[in-house]
């Protein structure tokens, strides 16, 4: 029980993590009123590149965590 206790402890801490990034980020880059903070030029200018960016670098830390994982997989077996 002791490893799904601790498993479940980081689950809890990474959700209120994941909730607590989630409310600064969301307060930061909108007004009181719910506006977008960014300028009109700046909402007119993000579109198919921007998009094109984020999955480029979405995917280049989803293969960096996937390396790292089997490393870390390679590092336990070889204790």
């Amino acid at each position: 029980m002791g490893k799904l206790g601790g498993k479940l402890v980081w689950m809890l801490a990474g959700t209120a993590a994941s909730k607590m990034a989630r409310k600064y980020t969301r307060n930061a880059l909108h007004n009181e009123r719910g506006a977008p903070r960014l300028p009109r030029r700046a909402r007119r200018e993000s579109g198919l590149g921007m998009m094109l960016g984020w999955a480029i670098a979405t995917g280049a830390i989803m293969a960096l965590a996937d390396v790292l994982s089997e490393q870390g997989k390679e590092s336990v077996h070889a204790k």
